[in-house]
């Protein structure tokens, strides 16, 4: 057991002090930082000057003044409605337009047409840009209440009627759960948190495992490649090694995940980030530690089982610029599990998501989506923990025969009969 203590701290410690770990950690820092405050950033550099839009009004000049008074009446708005003078047809109002556009006075203008759809008249927006879906949403919403109001004039009802009909709706989102053995359903605030957590920690797991499943074996095959490997093998035994790594580059990863936590909580709680944590409804009270837990237990089921794997890949490659290929089939693995998870994120009960979250190389990051996002029962956290710990075993038992077998094979890599053969001479 020294040996294997002696294997996991000099590979944690050789991985920590080398200068493409730290300078990826700085970088990391530097991009978490900046990605936190960006809202921020973004407030202070953009301009506050609101986005003019022209209005042809012509034979509709009532809604034309409804819609310039409408927003006139706005506190702090980001639309600005410029009357133009209609030019009497659509070709003089079209040259007049684009002249204002041209000359950088407004940034596009609405036309109210002859045809009419659903009682009211047919509207065009016109501009350079392809791609303002957040004009066209916010005008479309202010011509829906135009249109509204303009109809309940006609129905000569009170202002106070009229208010009372156009107030929004409250409607208030709470998660149930029709599973009796399942945890309480999270209210609207506690699924908001879920969700931003979740989406960050899947991003954490995936590329924890793609990353540092991947260092595992770039290093054991640059020792092999190295020949350090034959002198290694004399005073540790192969099972160590691969364990050893394995553990020390896991350890590794947790302090990175430890530094990146830190970082985005130093971060959030300065006051500059406050306008991010509003616009994404987060409340801290709401910060389920379960969660966190749970996330632990499924990075490291998840670092282990892919990493055995990678260990014996590694093994059976003899140059380290053969690793890439040799492992591209457990990274599509990794991907499809991260493919499906993004899906589970807006569908976290679909029978394929479920399902999945049992299949022990997609299961870690979908079972932590659907404890995340939904309410499983107890018993299938368990049931899928335990799966993927048996996996594990599995794994590690084809992985240590395969390892004992191919670190001292040089040269082409074997075939599957040659290994199988091999790996018959080993006995666990």
């Amino acid at each position: 057991m020294n040996s294997m203590g002696t294997v996991i701290k000099f590979t944690f410690m050789t991985r920590f002090r080398s200068k493409s770990f730290r300078v990826m950690s700085i970088i990391l820092i530097l991009l978490l930082s900046v990605m936190i405050h960006l809202p921020s950033l973004i407030d202070r550099l953009k301009s506050d000057e609101a986005t003019k839009i022209g209005v042809f009004g012509g034979k509709h000049a009532e809604l034309a003044g409804k819609l310039t008074e409408f927003y006139n009446k706005q506190q702090n708005s980001d639309i600005v409605i410029v009357p133009l003078q209609d030019g009497g047809s659509q070709a003089a109002n079209d040259a007049a337009g684009k002249k204002q556009i041209a000359d950088k006075d407004i940034k596009g203008y609405v036309e109210f047409t002859d045809a009419v759809e659903a009682g009211f008249p047919k509207v065009v927006y016109k501009s350079e840009s392809t791609m303002e879906f957040s004009f066209k949403n916010k005008l479309q919403t202010t011509l829906q209440l135009i249109k509204t109001d303009v109809a309940l004039q006609g129905a000569g009802l009170a202002a106070e009627q009229k208010a009372n009909i156009q107030a929004p709706v409250n409607l208030e989102t709470v998660q149930i759960s029709t599973n009796e053995n399942a945890a309480a359903g999270k209210t609207e605030s506690q699924m908001v948190m879920s969700y931003a957590l979740v989406y960050a920690m899947l991003f954490m797991l995936y590329m924890g495992v793609i990353g540092f499943g991947n260092m595992v074996a770039m290093e054991i095959t640059a020792e092999k490649s190295s020949r350090v490997m034959e002198i290694l093998i004399t005073s540790v035994s192969p099972l160590k090694q691969m364990f050893g790594k394995i553990i020390g580059i896991c350890l590794l990863a947790l302090s990175q995940i430890a530094l990146t936590i830190a970082v985005a909580a130093v971060n959030l709680s300065l006051s500059s980030s406050s306008k991010l944590i509003k616009e994404l409804h987060l409340n801290w009270s709401d910060l389920q530690i379960s969660l966190i837990v749970y996330f632990l237990i499924f990075y490291l089921l998840g670092f282990f089982i892919y990493a055995t794997v990678f260990a014996a890949v590694g093994s059976l490659v003899s140059r380290t610029e053969e690793v890439g290929q040799a492992i591209m089939p457990v990274t599509l693995l990794i991907v499809a599990a991260f493919m499906i998870a993004m899906f589970g994120l807006s569908n976290p009960t679909a029978g394929f998501v479920v399902t999945m979250s049992y299949v022990p190389f997609f299961s870690p990051l979908i079972m932590f989506l659907r404890i995340g996002m939904s309410s499983p029962a107890v018993w299938e956290i368990w049931l899928s923990i335990l799966i993927q710990f048996a996996a594990i075993l599995g794994m590690a038992w084809v992985a240590a025969k395969i390892y004992r077998t191919g670190v001292l094979m040089y040269g082409k890599r074997p075939s599957w009969r040659e290994l199988r053969k091999a790996m018959r001479a080993y006995k666990i």
